[in-house]
């Protein structure tokens, strides 16, 4: 993965999480599933109120969170879920080329193998209290 992706990656997580943190109310899960080409990063809480979009001033410290989402999503929403939102953003991941891909395959597999793992789960999920 290039610096690039990474970095948006870790802004978008940032601000998703921080929000949630900061505006939303009880229990934060935050949920990542990768897909084939993207990566969804998934922001849960406790507050059923939509995300607002601000426009930040040039002085402001805060309010540019979500607009920074949007540019560096592919796509990226928020639904009502139970009580509270769920706020997500897929991010596009570029390709690794083909020899990289086959290479990290085989050393996936062997390792699966070597240790007798059978399935791995489909998501990796945190809950922030």
């Amino acid at each position: 993965m290039d610096d690039e992706t990474a970095d948006a990656i870790r802004l978008v997580a940032s601000e998703l999480i921080t929000n949630a943190v900061v505006h939303g109310e009880g229990l934060v899960t935050v949920a990542l599933y990768h897909r084939p080409g993207r990566l969804v990063i998934d922001v849960l809480d406790e507050n059923p109120a939509a995300p607002q979009v601000s426009c930040a001033l040039a002085d402001d410290e805060s309010g540019r969170g979500l607009v920074l989402v949007e540019l560096l999503a592919s796509r990226c929403a928020w639904e009502p879920v139970g009580q509270g939102k769920r706020v997500w953003a897929e991010i596009a991941l570029p390709k690794a080329a083909t020899a990289i891909r086959a290479a990290v395959l085989r050393r996936l597999f062997a390792l699966r193998l070597k240790r007798g793992v059978v399935a791995e789960p489909e998501s990796l999920t945190l809950a922030v209290a």
